[in-house]
């Protein structure tokens, strides 16, 4: 499958990137930010193919280590110079899991950032041969069937001990029953690349 990690994106992209959040953040909290945004936009943008890229992207918030919101897009329709400050103000204040983050938090929030292989369709009968694929890299997956969807960043791995609990709790987020599955559902895979800032 693609993997992301041939797209050459510099220590300075990751940070003109971050920045990018960071100031969207920022932003938020100041009456009139037109001029504050436009300067700041102005100087972080670099001469960086990738910020103008149409990638899928996630951008997630944590308060003192604890998860404190995430929002993204599997598929990108806009350039990450765009698409990144519009996340990082979703996951501050539209994530429902979570109450609308505090001025008074700003300073002890970090920005990570996952940016989006293209999603490869992976052709399974069951479950249990997703699983087994699965144990050979822990990539990030995607279920659809009909209207439903639901996603897990590679990230998320760290929180299941093995596939099957992993898959089942990509189901459960999807909608689906835990014991559920079906010829319909299709899988996707990809890969990422993430980074987060110094805090």
């Amino acid at each position: 499958m693609p993997a992301l990690s041939s797209i050459n994106l510099t220590e300075s992209g990751k940070c003109q990137l971050l920045a990018l959040a960071r100031s969207a953040l920022v932003n938020s909290f100041i009456s009139e930010p037109s001029a504050y945004s436009s300067a700041t936009s102005h100087h972080a943008l670099p001469n960086e193919p990738l910020i103008e890229s149409k990638l899928g992207c996630f951008v997630t918030l944590t308060l003192d280590g604890e998860l404190k919101g995430c929002m993204g897009c599997i598929e990108g329709d806009r350039p990450l110079a765009k698409s990144i400050p519009d996340l990082a103000t979703s996951s501050a204040f539209y994530d429902r899991r979570f109450s609308p983050l505090l001025e008074t938090q700003l300073e002890r929030v970090s920005i990570e950032i996952s940016l989006l292989s293209p999603l490869s369709p992976l052709n399974v009968r069951n479950q249990r041969q997703l699983e087994e694929y699965l144990t050979q890299e822990q990539y990030g997956v995607v279920l659809k069937e009909d209207g439903l969807r639901a996603v897990f960043l590679p990230q998320v791995w760290e929180h299941f001990s093995d596939p099957k609990a992993f898959i089942d709790a990509l189901k459960v987020k999807g909608g689906w029953p835990q014991d559920y599955w079906s010829q319909k559902i299709k899988v996707e895979l990809f890969q990422v690349i993430h980074f987060s800032e110094n805090r």
